[in-house]
């Protein structure tokens, strides 16, 4: 009975959307979900630029150069390479991926606090 009357509810709610400007509030979620995802591709780009990673290698006297220096011999897989790795290779390509998860997440976060 819990369960029928849940569910109930629930469809009265998109219902009650649908008549409100559900397909507004759709739209608005996705722009969130665009924007949170261009904003972590572009923010990491910027952030590997400041902290010294290059597309031909760290720069010199830089974060990252200093890093490599400390760090010696850098092991394939470790944080320092993932960071160069991305810098050299492009680092939206790297990013889109958990920048994209991370931005359906807020962008669903979104929608659900405008249904309820």
């Amino acid at each position: 009975m819990q369960k029928s009357l849940s569910a109930s509810i629930l469809i009265l709610l998109i219902v009650g959307q649908v008549q409100c400007g559900l397909w507004q509030t759709i739209v608005e979620s996705t722009v969130v979900s665009g924007v949170t995802t261009a904003t972590i591709a572009i923010g990491a780009k910027v952030g590997l630029a400041a902290a010294g990673f290059s597309s031909v290698g760290p720069v010199a006297g830089s974060f990252a150069a200093a890093t490599q220096a400390g760090v010696g011999n850098v092991v394939a897989g470790s944080l320092f390479s993932i960071a160069q790795s991305a810098a050299m290779t492009g680092v939206v390509s790297a990013a889109i991926v958990p920048a994209s998860a991370i931005g359906a997440v807020v962008g669903v976060g979104y929608l659900a606090t405008k249904l309820m």
